[in-house]
């Protein structure tokens, strides 16, 4: 159901959706639009003096900017990736075998070339227009994210768990996956999830997340008390935490 209302001079369209919820919830969504999700014996009456109530919030978020779309990654040579908080350019180059090797200076990605009996040489899938089966750059430089993830990581995370034993926990397992809204996870059994993409920012950055994780096995929420145990660990946290934000 659509429905406007006048929330302090300014009208307001809604979309009005019951559910079994128990309480009211207030959405905004990328494209500026509201919905209001009641439950089924929330009187339509109510839904003003609601909004009223939280016309700060719902007038913040309407008036964001819209984000402007990430351009996707075209993978040429020259494009620039980041690695441990800093960009370099990637270079494409043909190869006997597919690698990605990082000189300090680039990121080198290596496609295997194949011959035909003209004794031409042809490029990959990636590389060419060609559709054979091939392994696209975006795949290979995953592969080596992955790899390089997983050795800072750990050379990150071996010295905290250290340091978080005076507190008698220790992780369960560490596993590493693409994660679209997230940093880390921890579970309640003590299993921690990091984010591929954590790679590509500053170690202390990375070093941040994964302490984070750590301290849900001493306080597995966000409270007071949890927030006073990172700064005990990590006085700065605050600092590459803000840095989070900028992939």
């Amino acid at each position: 159901m659509q429905k406007s209302f006048n929330i302090k001079g300014r009208l307001v369209n809604c979309e009005i959706k019951r559910s079994r919820r128990r309480t009211v919830a207030l959405y905004v969504h990328p494209d500026k639009s509201v919905e209001i999700r009641m439950p089924l014996l929330f009187s339509v009456d109510e839904i003003e003096p609601f909004l009223i109530k939280h016309s700060r919030w719902l007038f913040n978020r309407l008036d964001l900017p819209e984000k402007k779309p990430i351009e996707p990654k075209k993978f040429v040579s020259g494009e620039l990736h980041y690695f441990l908080g800093k960009q370099y350019p990637i270079e494409i180059v043909a190869s006997d075998k597919n690698s990605v090797v990082f000189d300090n200076e680039k990121i080198v990605i290596r496609h295997r070339v194949t011959k035909t009996p003209s004794r031409q040489v042809h490029l990959s899938e990636s590389l060419s227009s060609s559709k054979s089966k091939s392994v696209s750059s975006s795949d290979l430089l995953d592969r080596w994210y992955l790899e390089q993830a997983k050795r800072v990581f750990q050379e990150i995370s071996i010295p905290l768990i250290e340091q978080m034993k005076k507190y008698n926990v220790a992780p369960k397992s560490f596993a590493i996956k693409k994660m679209k809204t997230r940093w880390g996870s921890c579970s309640s059994k003590g299993n921690i999830n990091l984010n591929l993409h954590l790679i590509k920012l500053p170690e202390q950055c990375i070093k941040e997340v994964i302490l984070h994780e750590l301290c849900h096995l001493v306080y597995f929420n966000h409270s007071k008390e949890f927030y006073a145990l990172m700064t005990a660990e990590m006085p700065d946290w605050k600092v590459w935490k803000k840095e989070l934000k900028f992939l």
